[in-house]
C-alpha cells in the first residue's frame, strides 16, 4: 500500500488485507481454474464459471510468489490479470491509496512453464470461511481437510499458505503414500505490538505475519490421478470464527512422471521470515466496535439497549447496519433465528463467547439458525459492517 507519492502507508492508515491474481487470459474464456468448474460468490447464492486462472495471492503474511532457478509463470503481452482486493480504513475520514505489485520478467526460452493448483479447505468460495467451534480442552485440535486429485503429472517446485488466527499448521500430504507429509505451512506471528492486534475494527482474529513456503528445484514428483491433500490444522480449545486455509502450489507438468509414490527431493526447503517473529500461538479476543462522540473506533461491552429476555424461536431482523434485538437472553438449549431483511449483504460472527458460529453473507429474506447449548455471553457481530452492528445474547 503506497499514498499518492508512492511512499508506503501504514495500517494504522489504511489496510491490505488480501489481495488474489486472476489471469483472465487473452479473452474470457481462455483460461479454466485447475480446481474448481465454478465459483460461489460472496453473496453464498450466485455461481460464476471459474474461467480464470487463481496464481497468486496475499493476505496479512504478504507471501511472495517466488519460483526455484529454471522455473516461470507464463504470461503474454495480451493477457488480462483481474485482481480483487479488500481494503480497511482504520481512519474516520476518506482517503486514497495504491496498490504496488512488483514483477520479474524473464525472457529466457529454456524457462519450465509451471500450472498453478488452488489447494482451499472451503474451495471453490470467493469467501472459504468457516469457523472453528471451541470448547474442545487443552491441546485439542480441529482439522478441515480437502483433497485434489492432480489431472496431469509433474514436479511441485513452489508453494504458498495462507490462514488465520488460532492455526496450527497447514499440511499437505500424499493419502495413497500413507499419508506421508509433503511439506507444512507454518505461521510466523507478529509481536504483541504490531499494529495488527492493536488496530480497529478487526473483522477476525489477526493471521501470521509469515508463513513459511515451500521450494524445490528439483520438484516433488506427483502422477496424473494421484491426490494431494490439504489439511488446514486449528486450535480447538477456543473459537475461532471465519478462519482459512489455503496453500496455492505451482506444478511444473512433467510427463516422465509415471511413478506414484515416488522418491521425494533432497533439496526440498521451507523458508521461513527472517522477521521478529512468535512461534507460539497468540490468545487473541475480537473486540465488538463502536465509534465515539469523535467518529473514532472504541471497544465496546455492549450496543446501547436493555437486556430482553425472549423465548426459543424468536426471530431477530438483520436490516442494513442493525440488528432488531441489540442484546438478548435465553435459557441454553433455545434456538434463535436471524431473517436478514437488509438489501445489503450481511453476516452474524461470534467475536467472542462459548462458542464460535458465523453464518454465510445473507441478504433478501433468507434466514439463519443456530441453536445455542452452551452457557455464557455471546459477542456477535457483522464481519462486513463490525462497526454499525453489534449485538450480545447471554445463554442461561
Amino acid at each position: 500500500m503506497t499514498n499518492v507519492n508512492g511512499q508506503p502507508m501504514s495500517i494504522k492508515r489504511l489496510m491490505l488485507h488480501h489481495i488474489v491474481f486472476l489471469n483472465v487470459g487473452e479473452r474470457f474464456g481462455d483460461k479454466q481454474d485447475a480446481t474448481c468448474d465454478r465459483i460461489t460468490m460472496f453473496d453464498a447464492r450466485t455461481t460464476l464459471p471459474a474461467q480464470m486462472e487463481r496464481f497468486y495471492a496475499a493476505g496479512e503474511e504478504r507471501a511472495t510468489l517466488d519460483l526455484p532457478p529454471g522455473y516461470g509463470y507464463r504470461l503474454k503481452p495480451s493477457e488480462t490479470w483481474g485482481m480483487v482486493w479488500m481494503f480497511m480504513n482504520h481512519r474516520a475520514a476518506a482517503d486514497r491509496a495504491f496498490i504496488r505489485y512488483n514483477v520479474t520478467v524473464d525472457s529466457a526460452p529454456d524457462l519450465v512453464h509451471t500450472t498453478p493448483y488452488w489447494l482451499d479447505a472451503a474451495n471453490c468460495n470467493a469467501d472459504p470461511v468457516w469457523s472453528v467451534p471451541g470448547g474442545g480442552g487443552p491441546g485439542s485440535v480441529h482439522t478441515r481437510t480437502t483433497s485434489f486429485t492432480m489431472p496431469q503429472s509433474g514436479r511441485i517446485v513452489a508453494a504458498g499458505g495462507h490462514v488465520h488466527g488460532g492455526a496450527r499448521d497447514l499440511a499437505v500430504s500424499q493419502p495413497s503414500c500413507g499419508d506421508r507429509r509433503l511439506w507444512t505451512h507454518k505461521p510466523a506471528w507478529a509481536p504483541s505490538s504490531h499494529p495488527f492486534y492493536t488496530v480497529k475494527p478487526v473483522l477476525h482474529e489477526p493471521g501470521p505475519l509469515a508463513m513459511s513456503g515451500m521450494q524445490s528445484q528439483q520438484g516433488i514428483p506427483v502422477a496424473a490421478g494421484e491426490q494431494v491433500k490439504l489439511s488446514a490444522n486449528y486450535d480447538n480449545s477456543r473459537l475461532h470464527t471465519r478462519v482459512m486455509g489455503i496453500s496455492v502450489l505451482h506444478l511444473a507438468p512433467d510427463a516422465s512422471v509415471t511413478e506414484r509414490c515416488g522418491a521425494l527431493p533432497a533439496d526440498l526447503s521451507e523458508p521461513q521470515t527472517t522477521q521478529p517473529h512468535r512461534t507460539a500461538l497468540p490468545r487473541f479476543t475480537v473486540p465488538l466496535t463502536g465509534l465515539d462522540a469523535r467518529g473514532r473506533a472504541r471497544e465496546i461491552e455492549r450496543p446501547p439497549g436493555a437486556v430482553r429476555r425472549v423465548a426459543s424461536g424468536t426471530t431477530i431482523r438483520v436490516g442494513d447496519n442493525f440488528f432488531s434485538r441489540p442484546n438478548l437472553e435465553v435459557r441454553a438449549g433455545s434456538t434463535l433465528r436471524w431473517a436478514f431483511a437488509g438489501r445489503q449483504l450481511h453476516n452474524v460472527t461470534v467475536a467472542s463467547g462459548p462458542r464460535g458460529f458465523s453464518s454465510d453473507n445473507l441478504d433478501g429474506g433468507r434466514v439463519y439458525t443456530r441453536r445455542l447449548t452452551a452457557k455464557g455471553t455471546y459477542k456477535l457481530f457483522c464481519a462486513l459492517h463490525p462497526v454499525a452492528m453489534a449485538e450480545t445474547v447471554r445463554v442461561r
